[in-house]
């Protein structure tokens, strides 16, 4: 009677009862908990609230799951059901006898036993995606590891109760460093804070005291990359297929916005340069005097110019790079740009036009593999790379240009590795199972398609290892005499089918959701540019990692081998990845069998 509807339906949340129990091991009980369970239940669906919380006692929880789903089942409005456990448990500590003085070992394991609690309850509902949990916090901490598998889960609010605060000299509650860390990375994960148990103070002094540490965390917009990602976190996005589709202005505008990646495409240039000139220079010291001058003279002129392809060079960011290193190093040369999407090409004639009409720099319209061009060029740039290195059909396109390369030629980039961890996250996997696919008769290959997204709610199972490598200027296959083997045109046959096992050992208990897929890429000589958490080029935003789901999450235990199969499949039409993966005697399904789900047309 006091609040409005439209506060019942947007700010309230219901508490159930917290000594409600339906997985109890009294018969009696456990129905009679059961009944009031979904009395209680009841009463919130005619309320209306957004969100319910209810507790989570221990990791026998099929009953409680049984009577979530029904009341899913009969709801017209979808409130959020968020489970409440404790961070670390009491009750298992007193079992077991542990003290405070006891191992380290013996402790974690109390911290073990509230992520069970949650985990097999999650799993019983499908890691639905209107789950969350709401975590008390102790005023013991566990290790970082189990703080971060914590970070992987949907966590909607944590309890701190007003116990682990101290009272500082003024007299204003404050929390320890550890634990105002604890907060910060929790509410950076979109958890909202709640203040529980005696008021020890006004309450108005903890709001102030949390607003305070909030203020003191490090600023966001100082990284490039994590003010870019603001508002992108965990929204699963398909990846480009630049040969299928012409890109679009919003596209180039985000991959021309970025600070780090043409700098370092500009100092790769400047390097290849340097080193071509440093050899031009020592190939005519080594004519002889008696020579004839005009001939001599000739051949300076020639090695004088050098001439740089840029393939793909969409709106010209690429362009300017290379006049720019050219700049720097005092060489001159000759610019081709060679494009295939006629609004680009557009674009590149009108700079030409007006802003390097003093430079030696042509236009050329058509797809890379198919042009052939006379002189060669001594160096050629691209920058065709996908989030997971070769997905957007980098080694397929440079290959099919390497006839535009002289021999010898220097390629930018020369290398590329794509890298693959096994991850955690409900967040991210429930959402590919419910996203809406671009094609309808693929929608139920949500869970074996590559989803480009910044990746936040997730937790890394194990560490990241490479998967595949490319090369450029690629080899040829060789024949069964080892001799190397040419297409039609004299090109080298290569062949960027690939196949890789790898393998990792379980850090801790977790469920595997998928995999995290990043890259890395050689440039020239030492610059690097890389999207691997471990090396991320400081401040690089063009790209974002990908999540590679699979079908079935799988429960992995501390020791445990993850063992994952990876293909890289090629026909005349298009490139597409199939993966299966082995835990124990256990083993998913082959994900994307003939591509059936996700595929780049060539």
């Amino acid at each position: 009677m006091v609040l409005s509807p439209q506060d019942w339906t947007s700010r309230m949340v219901a508490k159930v009862s917290p000594y409600l129990n339906p997985d109890c091991s009294s018969p009696l009980v456990r129905q009679r908990h059961q009944d009031c369970l979904s009395e209680e239940l009841n009463y919130c669906k005619g309320l209306g609230v957004p969100a319910i919380i209810l507790s989570l006692h221990c990791r026998e929880s099929n009953n409680l799951a049984r009577i979530v789903q029904a009341h899913y089942e009969s709801s017209h409005q979808q409130s959020l059901l968020w489970a409440r456990v404790p961070l670390a448990c009491s009750k298992n500590r007193r079992e077991r006898g542990i003290s405070d003085k006891d191992s380290e070992d013996d402790e974690d394991e109390a911290f073990e036993e509230p992520w069970q609690w949650w985990s097999n309850f999650h799993e019983r509902l499908e890691w639905d995606k209107r789950i969350g949990v709401v975590l008390e916090i102790s005023a013991n901490l566990p290790s970082q590891d189990i703080i971060k598998r914590w970070l992987g889960e949907p966590i909607k609010a944590i309890i701190v109760p007003t116990s682990i605060f101290h009272t500082n000299k003024k007299g204003y509650p404050v929390l320890s460093r550890a634990h105002q860390q604890l907060v910060v990375s929790m509410v950076e994960h979109e958890a909202q804070v709640i203040i529980s148990g005696a008021r020890r103070a006004n309450i108005e002094f903890y709001f102030q005291y949390l607003c305070r540490i909030w203020k003191r965390r490090p600023y966001f917009g100082d990284d490039p990359m994590l003010s870019y990602a603001k508002g992108w976190e965990d929204y699963l996005q398909h990846p480009l297929q630049p040969l299928a589709d012409n890109l679009d202005t919003h596209t180039y505008n985000v991959f021309e916005k970025d600070p780090v990646k043409y700098d370092q495409y500009q100092k790769a240039i400047a390097q290849a340069l340097i080193d071509l000139q440093k050899e031009s220079s020592k190939k005519n010291q080594d004519i002889p005097e008696r020579d004839d001058i005009e001939i001599g003279q000739g051949e300076h002129v020639k090695r004088k110019t050098i001439t740089v392809m840029v393939l793909g060079a969409g709106r010209g960011p690429l362009v300017r790079a290379t006049f720019n290193a050219a700049d720097i190093t005092n060489t001159k040369v000759k610019v081709i740009a060679v494009e295939k999407n006629p609004c680009a090409v557009v674009v590149l004639a009108a700079q030409v036009r007006e802003v390097w009409r003093d430079r030696d720099v042509v236009v050329i319209p058509g797809d890379m593999r198919e042009i052939n061009l006379t002189p060669k060029a001594d160096i050629i740039v691209s920058e065709l790379l996908g989030s997971w290195g070769d997905n957007e059909l980098s080694p397929e396109c440079l290959d099919g240009a390497a006839g535009l390369l002289k021999s010898g030629g220097i390629s930018i980039p020369c290398q590329y590795r794509s890298f693959l961890a096994p991850i955690s996250s409900p967040r991210l996997w429930a959402a590919a199972k419910s996203s809406s696919s671009t094609f309808p008769h693929k929608k139920n290959g949500n869970l074996e398609t590559l989803w480009v997204v910044y990746m936040q709610n997730k937790h890394d199972i194990a560490e990241t290892k490479v998967l595949f490598t490319f090369e450029h200027p690629a080899k040829g296959a060789t024949d069964h005499e080892g001799q190397e083997m040419t297409d039609y045109r004299g090109l080298p046959l290569t062949d960027n089918r690939r196949e890789a096992v790898v393998n990792w050992t379980v850090e801790r208990d977790s469920v595997m959701h998928g995999f995290g897929g990043y890259f890395d890429c050689t440039l020239y000589a030492k610059e690097v540019i890389s999207i691997v958490p471990s090396t991320h080029s400081p401040g690089m935003i063009s790209w974002f990692p990908v999540f590679i789901p699979i079908k079935t999450p799988l429960r992995v235990h501390k020791g445990e081998i993850i063992t994952a199969r990876f293909w890289r499949c090629v026909n005349a039409r298009r490139v597409w990845y199939e993966w299966i993966v082995e835990v124990g005697n256990r083993t998913t399904k082959l994900h994307n069998v003939n591509g059936q789900s996700s595929e780049m047309f060539l």
